[in-house]
């Protein structure tokens, strides 16, 4: 049999402290810098503080196509403008604008007096715009929902993030174990836990709090002896564990992916496409 040790307290406080940080260095704010816009998912861009560094803009993630997420640790306020190409008719548009998950603006039409011409940041092509409005993000966030009455259920979801991003915590280990008359699982909360497996054993299963955030985080294990990743999963599946009538998302390893007894660490952090470095990130 396989001993597996997943030494998971030390590198969870490691990496979800790096998750939950928010950047030391401090500047003075300016004002929001018209000048320079962000990518922020779909037909929208962004401008921010002109103090502010490290913006994590439109980040897209595995299985989640039409939202876009922006972290904003340094960001007091910020523009959202919305862009139309010339052939689309605007009239069928609506738009929903959340704050802290709780609606201040529902299904409102684009305001058509408003609209203006523009090139959409540098774009040689001329798009008609306008701007959804100011807000304050310093630690909120803020939704933006923008869909055709003509294809309601084609929503394009951006994310605004002005507050530390949440620690993912793991619930529980589940392993897939042979019976008589089919399989079993057996479960294990401990923060430090040995698996042992058989020939006729299948699988070691990681369940994760649920949250709204499921999206922007991946799991990977690495092999303590080697310091090596063995195994990397991107995205999160749903169902037969449940907690509070909701599906919790967990992720699948084949035992096989343990080629040895030996201590592994399971980590789970954001999949942000960072431009600062990990020490910069560690503060």
């Amino acid at each position: 049999m396989m001993k597996i040790k997943p030494n998971i307290m030390k590198r969870i406080i490691i990496i979800f402290l790096t998750s939950a940080f928010t950047i030391s260095i401090v500047n003075a704010q300016k004002g929001i810098n018209f000048s320079h816009t962000y990518a922020a998912g779909g037909k929208l861009l962004m401008c921010v503080d002109s103090g502010a560094r490290n913006v994590h803009y439109n980040n897209i993630f595995p299985n989640q196509p039409n939202t876009s997420f922006n972290y904003l640790p340094e960001v007091n306020n910020l523009s959202i403008q919305i862009n139309f190409r010339k052939a689309i008719d605007i009239k069928q548009y609506r738009y929903t604008i959340l704050v802290d998950n709780k609606p201040i603006i529902v299904n409102k039409p684009i305001d058509l007096a408003q609209l203006k011409k523009t090139n959409a940041g540098g774009d040689e092509e001329l798009f008609r715009s306008t701007t959804l409005g100011l807000f304050s993000i310093k630690d909120k966030i803020v939704t933006t929902l923008i869909y055709s009455i003509e294809k309601p259920q084609d929503i394009e979801k951006s994310v605004f993030y002005g507050k530390p991003l949440p620690k993912a915590r793991i619930k529980f280990f589940s392993k897939l174990v042979a019976l008589d008359r089919g399989f079993g699982s057996l479960t294990d909360l401990k923060q430090r836990t040995n698996f042992s497996f058989s020939k006729e054993d299948s699988e070691l299963t990681i369940i994760k709090d649920r949250s709204d955030l499921d999206y922007l985080y991946y799991t990977s294990i690495k092999d303590k002896q080697t310091n090596k990743i063995i195994f990397r999963s991107m995205a999160w599946e749903y169902g037969h564990y449940i907690d509070s009538n909701a599906y919790l998302p967990h992720t699948s390893i084949d035992k096989n992916i343990f080629k040895k007894s030996g201590d592994y660490e399971v980590i789970i952090q954001p999949l942000i496409r960072w431009n600062i470095s990990s020490k910069e990130r560690e503060k």
